[in-house]
Formats: C-alpha cells, sequence, structure tokens
C-alpha cells in the first residue's frame, strides 16, 4: 500500500505540469492522428503495451508472489507507473475514454495491476476488505475514474448475476 501511496502522491504533483501540458499535446496529436486516419494510434498502443503495460503486469505479479522482491520492484515500479500514467495522460483519446481510463487505472493501481487486470477480466472476485478495494477508494478522488469504476464494478456485478442462474 506503500508503493501505490507514493505514485498517487507523485502522481498528484506532477498533475500540476502535466494538465496544462495535456491540453496541448492532445490537441496536437489529435490533429496528427486524424490527418493519418488514425493510423498513428498504432505506434502509440504499441508503445503503450511494450513500455508501460506489460512491464507492469509483469512487475505486479511477481511482487504479489514473491515477497522478498517486492523493495526491488517498487523501485522499479514507481516511476514507470508515474510515466505510464503521464504518457496516457499526454496521448489523445479519440472517443476512446474508457480504454483511457482502464490504462490509467493500470497505472495508478500499482503493484496491484495484476489484481486489478484480473478483476476487470471478470476472472477475481474482490471483497469490502480486499486492497484492490482501498485503492480503487483513493483512484475513484478523479470523478472520471470514479465513473469507469463504478460502470465497471456493475458490469462485473451483472456478470455475476447472470452466472448465479
Amino acid at each position: 500500500m506503500v508503493t501505490n501511496k507514493i505514485i498517487s502522491v507523485i502522481i498528484s504533483i506532477t498533475a500540476f505540469i502535466v494538465i496544462p501540458v495535456q491540453m496541448i499535446t492532445t490537441f496536437v496529436l489529435g490533429i496528427l492522428v486524424s490527418l493519418t486516419f488514425g493510423l498513428l494510434l498504432i505506434p502509440f498502443s504499441i508503445i503503450w503495451v511494450v513500455l508501460f503495460l506489460g512491464p507492469l503486469l509483469g512487475l505486479s505479479y511477481i511482487y504479489e508472489r514473491v515477497v522478498i522482491t517486492r523493495p526491488f520492484i517498487a523501485i522499479i515500479g514507481i516511476p514507470l507507473a508515474v510515466l505510464g500514467d503521464t504518457y496516457v495522460a499526454l496521448l489523445p483519446s479519440m472517443g476512446e475514454m474508457d480504454s483511457r481510463y482502464s490504462k490509467m487505472i493500470c497505472c495508478q493501481t500499482f503493484p496491484y495491476t495484476w489484481r486489478y487486470f484480473q478483476y476487470s477480466n471478470y476472472k477475481l472476485n474482490i471483497g469490502q476488505d480486499d486492497i484492490l478495494n482501498k485503492i480503487f477508494q483513493e483512484v475513484s478522488k478523479a470523478e472520471p475514474l470514479q465513473n469507469y469504476l463504478d460502470d465497471l464494478n456493475q458490469q462485473i456485478q451483472q456478470k455475476k448475476d447472470k452466472n448465479e442462474v
């Protein structure tokens, strides 16, 4: 939980720089993406998966399974999660806001990114006392992310109800 709190504080501090820059980059890159008929989104997505999502998931998986490695994973993962969140914030969403929010939550839930990924793919049930639920409460302080998480929770509950019938 300490690792996650550090990420939250760093993201809050860097937001003073990222948010004004975000307005410019999303506008300019949005125009470039439109001019390339969306083809520019392909390298952006590849960069996201290779440099951020894959490493965050891998580090998170190891973090949960091998306790002794946690300090080393935190040292690597904290800057990676902050950079990943910044990367997502600076790119245009091109109407895919849910994808953007999901990516941000992947970064902001580190070192429990693996648990979030499992949860969002309907493969993990979490209770009120689960660490991921506590992190969701922290992440959901931003209204768009709260709305996204509320929708995700509702979809998961509907899937659970459907499977019980």
